[in-house]
């Protein structure tokens, strides 16, 4: 009878173990691990089962006293009890990792919303810088003007511009502001704003760019500064002037010659109180280009960490030449991109093309 009693609990307790195995993969969804868990219950089940029907009847009294029998049933009901007990302390910790996987998926859509939100802020931000940027070159006569400008994120801080002056004439910008992301785009607005707005007052473009300096100093933070190069156009003259804040521009003359215009003065934000008011004077010829670019371009290298340089740039300019402007900015970025060893793209590109004709 003892025995017989052992073999029923083994069975009954198998049966537990395979119950809550089944019950703990319907929960939590651990269906291959619970599964095979409750499959060897149900096995060990049937082995109790049988030993229980074959030691039914005229046999109890031999397996009664059978001491191998007897220590194998009690070692199959120690088992299960074990199995049961082990199935039911490892529940609370299935318990706590399901509440811990329902955090990570609350906080995961969380963020999702976050970044779609942040997208949506950081894609609007692009579109009014881009408004930003001319949409079409100035009508100068005897000029041939264009430009572009590739971020490389959401905003940039490049900056490129063409500021017509109550004097018929027009102003040729392009500035960099250090770093790039949504904190130089900022400062390029900030930037443009003031060129334009002093160019509508004043004729002199070293005064302009040293009363731009004056106010962008006061509201940078330290580290910051912004580069710039600008060159006065008039229609019908070969004559041009040009100022510089710490930003080289590149002229090809017609005969394959390239020069570099070097700056006349320090980078904007650096000292508040810079005197930028030593322009200086171009004599253009039939075919003469002026390059104007930010560092993005010129550092571009590629999988030996070679520069793309000024060279380079010249190069490309030459090759291009007898294209249009806008022809000439498209080789420059093609040739930029052609010749990096990232598919990423670093830095802010923009270039800045005037062929005189």
């Amino acid at each position: 009878m003892a025995v017989k009693f052992v073999l029923i609990l083994s069975v009954i307790a198998q049966l537990t173990a395979a119950g809550l195995a089944l019950r703990l993969n319907q929960l939590y969804r651990r269906r291959s691990a619970w599964i095979f868990i409750s499959a060897a219950a149900i096995v060990m089940t049937i082995g109790r089962a049988t030993s229980l029907v074959s030691t039914w009847g005229e046999r109890l009294a031999d397996a009664e006293a059978d001491a191998a029998f007897w220590t194998e049933s009690l070692i199959g009901l120690l088992v299960s009890i074990l199995l049961v007990a082990g199935i039911a302390l490892i529940e609370p910790l299935f318990v706590e990792l399901h509440k811990a996987e329902a955090l990570l998926r609350r906080d995961k859509k969380r963020l999702e919303q976050v970044v779609r939100r942040n997208e949506d802020e950081l894609r609007i931000a692009r579109q009014i810088q881009e408004n930003l940027f001319p949409e079409e070159p100035p009508d100068i006569k005897d000029y041939d003007v264009a430009g572009a400008s590739k971020p490389a994120e959401w905003a940039s801080g490049d900056y490129f511009d063409y500021i017509p002056m109550h004097d018929g004439s027009h102003i040729v910008v392009v500035a960099d502001v250090s770093g790039h992301g949504i904190g130089p785009a900022l400062l390029m607005s900030e930037t443009r704003a003031f060129l334009r707005s002093l160019a509508q007052t004043r004729n002199d473009i070293g005064e302009i760019l040293t009363l731009a300096n004056h106010a962008v100093a006061q509201d940078v933070e330290e580290g910051r500064f912004v580069t710039i190069f600008m060159a006065r156009l008039e229609s019908e003259s070969s004559s041009t002037t040009y100022t510089s804040a710490g930003h080289n521009a590149y002229l090809l003359r017609a005969n394959g010659e390239g020069q570099v215009l070097s700056p006349t003065g320090i980078a904007l934000g650096i000292d508040e109180n810079a005197v930028m008011n030593n322009s200086q004077p171009i004599q253009l010829e039939r075919g003469d280009l002026m390059l104007l670019v930010t560092d993005g371009i010129l550092e571009t290298t590629d999988a030996e960490g070679t520069l793309f340089g000024e060279e380079r740039l010249f190069e490309v300019a030459r090759q291009s030449r007898d294209g249009s402007a806008f022809e000439v900015v498209e080789s420059i970025f093609k040739a930029a991109d052609d010749f990096s060893a990232s598919s990423t793209q670093k830095d802010d590109n923009t270039a800045v093309v005037v062929k005189y004709r």
